[in-house]
């Protein structure tokens, strides 16, 4: 049976740490005071003065918790002094490229903000005793800061806390549907099944405290990536580092979590070979490495798909099965939603209208498509 523990991921919290570190090491604490204060010294103008006060970064651990701070702070740091510039650089500096580029490379991911550093690491709980969720959250980095800011990561660590009841009923699922134990999976399905509602449940709560225009002018901007960027043509130099030449990456989005890709591999779903799918095979490399693993595993074992079809008769689990499509649609159905009133909207009112998200994508039409597949594929494997 498949071992959680093996690709990261907790029967706990899902893809998130149980615990993720708060605190930069007492070295590295002048970076950390000047990371704490973003938010007003931002208002001053001069943020990359005080960066270049502080001694070099230091990396002084090979341990993932560890290396997974480092890069969460690296990563605000430098869209800070990218996106909270009135002109935006062409080139980062040594003292904030070489060692963002050197722990990235030690977690195999780009030397960009994406969704771990964002979300996944980037919490505390208020009350160690108690589960994470939304009242039991505190986040540990901002930019800007305030409600909007808060509440937009927060709605999506608690989505991936919500997940790992699913997430603890794959190994069991993909073992069922092996030995063809029907009754295994439709329990299994079951638990997904409710953790997709619950998932659905907190996105719907994404306008309680986080406002579409507040977002589009003050949590959006400092997201960007470098690929398809008009404001970064040729890219963004790292200076000492990829031979001096500008380098192009994503920004962050949702589609760096692994949830989706993960229930689209557990249940068979196929997506059309095409621009949509490419994106999303890139979307791995922002992922922790054994989140993408854990993906590739699920998408190879996983026998669920062919056991329903097999199985037409049994109206317990061609349900449990439907449902869990269901789920998931109204989750794409969802996003699409609020891409479109969070982004396109807003876009079209400031007169500044673009259809590339943050992730360098046309985003409506890829979610659009997204949520049809969804759709379509379940009519074809009832």
């Amino acid at each position: 049976m498949i071992n959680l523990a093996d690709y990261q991921v907790s029967p706990v919290t899902g893809f998130l740490p149980e615990k993720p570190l708060k605190n930069l090491d007492s070295n590295n604490a002048a970076w950390e005071t000047v990371l704490r204060q973003t938010p007003k010294l931002l208002l001053t103008g001069r943020y990359e003065e005080f960066l270049e006060k502080l001694l070099p970064y230091q990396i002084n651990s090979s341990d993932i918790a560890h290396l997974e701070r480092d890069m969460r702070v690296l990563s605000y740091l430098t869209h800070t002094y990218v996106w909270g510039k009135k002109q935006v650089p062409t080139q980062l500096p040594a003292y904030l490229s070489k060692p963002f580029v050197a722990v990235a490379e030690k977690l195999g991911r780009p030397p960009i903000l994406s969704y771990p550093s964002y979300c996944l690491f980037n919490w505390q709980r208020i009350d160690e005793s108690q589960p994470p969720h939304i009242g039991n959250l505190l986040m540990t980095e901002n930019f800007l800061g305030g409600a909007d800011e808060d509440w937009f990561i927060l709605i999506h660590v608690e989505i991936e806390a919500k997940a790992a009841r699913a997430l603890k009923a794959i190994p069991q699922i993909i073992e069922s549907a092996d030995n063809k134990d029907i009754t295994g999976v439709i329990d299994g399905l079951k638990e997904v099944i409710g953790s997709l509602q619950d998932i659905n449940k907190t996105m719907n709560r994404m306008p309680d405290y986080c406002d579409p225009y507040i977002y589009y002018t003050r949590v959006r901007p400092y997201i960007f990536g470098t690929k398809n960027n008009p404001a970064m043509p040729e890219g963004l130099k790292y200076e000492g580092c990829f031979e001096g030449k500008g380098q192009f990456f994503r920004g962050e989005t949702g589609a760096q979590s692994a949830i989706v890709p993960t229930i689209d591999g557990l249940l068979g779903i196929q997506h059309e070979n095409d621009m949509l799918k490419e994106y999303l095979i890139e979307m791995r490399q922002y992922m922790v490495q054994g989140h993408r693993k854990f993906i590739e595993k699920v998408e190879n074992e996983a026998k669920v798909r062919s056991l329903v079809k097999s199985n037409v008769e049994n109206a317990a689990l061609q349900t449990a099965y439907s449902q869990c499509f269901d789920e998931l649609h109204r989750f794409r159905s969802k996003h699409l939603e609020y891409a479109a009133n969070y982004i396109a909207k807003q876009s079209a009112q400031s007169n500044n209208s673009t259809e590339i998200g943050t992730g360098g994508t046309p985003f409506m039409r890829y979610l659009a498509k997204h949520r049809d597949e969804t759709n379509i594929d379940m009519q074809e494997a009832l």
